[in-house]
């Protein structure tokens, strides 16, 4: 029974080994008893066992030529008893010492003294310093009290992160549903102004040239709904390739420009440009034509009617280029401000507006696309005369 009860305790001690890395932070110097004494080998069992009373300690450390060579415990002595019943008294220790000796330093760790004992099936460690010197003793018990509340204390720390993390995740995915919600129901309003115009265009086939800027409108909604879907998940794990090229500003945004225009018309918006357009950026254009698209997009449709959009682009230190899209709607709060980027994350319910700067991964997608151009994006509000906001982003002159 005693031999099946050592063995799972030296299976313990192999899992705990095992299992509890984080113990190599702690050192086998601040766990184990200076309460050590020492016994020549060549004292008698009744020295030796006088010894262990005196001290009330369970074991003495054999030394044979002042260096330690086994261990002697109140089992040994009790062994020997046993053995010899009148004699064991003048029997020397050296006849009933554990040997051979294995021992470690005071610069170990927990975990490495655990894995001594398992490793050679014994229960004590002398530690010695780095001069030789006995420096005291850890004992299994010792270690496993140790371990087990370094233990406790772990499992109290990863419920608590495991309890944040869940809810963490939990938001992740209400916040993910929302998103698959708002997608679906911007496609599903896209296909009806196409059906709408359609039904039109069948009704006054003369007239269908007026609502082609609606359906151009609707398919370029579409697309971009789709294609900020796919591309951002590919920027986030860096699978999206960066297409470099040297295009002059306004090569690069007077296409969008003209895209965001027929937006602006139902609304009666003005696009105001202004600042540098020959300047010349090494960029990738389909990303930035679409990082100024999903800018206007959220700014035209926030703005009031009738009122102006601000583009303005210009050089800055150290050859960067700095473009600010701004509308004079209504004011961000600031709480929202350092949020607005994340991803599946809404403008506020407090802005009373349905998708305020965007419809959730529109401004994810220009900060992904910013960034890894090297670039910073960013928003203030307000803007001008107390209300609006602006969304700038900054191009390096040398993206990585």
């Amino acid at each position: 029974m005693g031999l099946r009860r050592y063995a799972n305790v030296a299976e313990d001690l192999r899992t705990l080994a095992a299992e509890t890395e984080y113990a190599a932070s702690m050192r086998v110097a601040e766990h184990m008893s200076a309460n050590v004494q020492c016994v020549p080998a060549t004292a008698t069992l009744h020295q030796a066992t006088r010894l262990l009373v005196q001290h009330g300690i369970s074991c003495l450390v054999v030394v044979e030529d002042d260096h330690p060579a086994g261990i002697v415990s109140e089992r040994d002595v009790v062994r020997e008893v046993a053995r010899d019943p009148h004699g064991w008294a003048e029997r020397p220790v050296r006849d009933a010492m554990t040997h051979p000796l294995h021992v470690t330093d005071t610069g170990a760790t927990v975990a490495q003294a655990i894995g001594e004992l398992a490793r050679h099936r014994i229960r004590r460690l002398p530690v010695l310093t780095t001069e030789g010197r006995l420096a005291g003793i850890v004992t299994q018990t010792d270690l496993l009290r140790v371990a087990h509340r370094r233990l406790a204390a772990y499992a109290v720390d990863l419920e608590r992160v495991v309890s944040a993390r869940t809810a963490e995740l939990r938001d992740l995915e209400r916040r993910r549903d929302d998103l698959v919600d708002l997608t679906v129901h911007d496609i599903k309003n896209s296909l009806c102004v196409v059906e709408s115009a359609l039904d039109s265009m069948e009704q006054d086939p003369v007239g269908a040239i007026a609502v082609l800027p609606l359906l151009r409108r609707a398919n370029l909604r579409i697309g971009n709904l789709v294609g900020t879907l796919l591309d951002v998940n590919r920027l986030e794990n860096g699978s999206l390739p960066l297409r470099l090229q040297d295009v002059s500003w306004s090569v690069l945004c007077e296409p969008v420009l003209a895209e965001a225009g027929l937006m602006a018309q139902p609304k009666g918006v003005a696009l105001n440009r202004s600042g540098e357009s020959q300047a010349v950026l090494r960029c990738d254009p389909n990303l930035v034509e679409r990082i100024l698209l999903n800018l206007l997009d959220n700014a035209i449709a926030v703005a009031p009617d009738e009122s102006v959009v601000d583009i303005h682009a210009e050089r800055q230190a150290e050859a960067s280029f700095l473009v600010r899209v701004g509308n004079r709607g209504r004011v961000i709060p600031a709480d929202v401000l350092p949020t607005l980027f994340r991803k599946y994350r809404q403008g506020g319910e407090q802005l009373s507006l349905k998708r305020f700067g965007g419809w959730g991964l529109g401004l994810t997608f220009c900060r992904l696309a910013v960034e890894r151009h090297g670039g910073t994006i960013r928003a203030r509000s307000p803007y001008v005369d107390g209300e609006g906001a602006a969304f700038e982003f900054t191009l390096p002159a040398d993206p990585r």
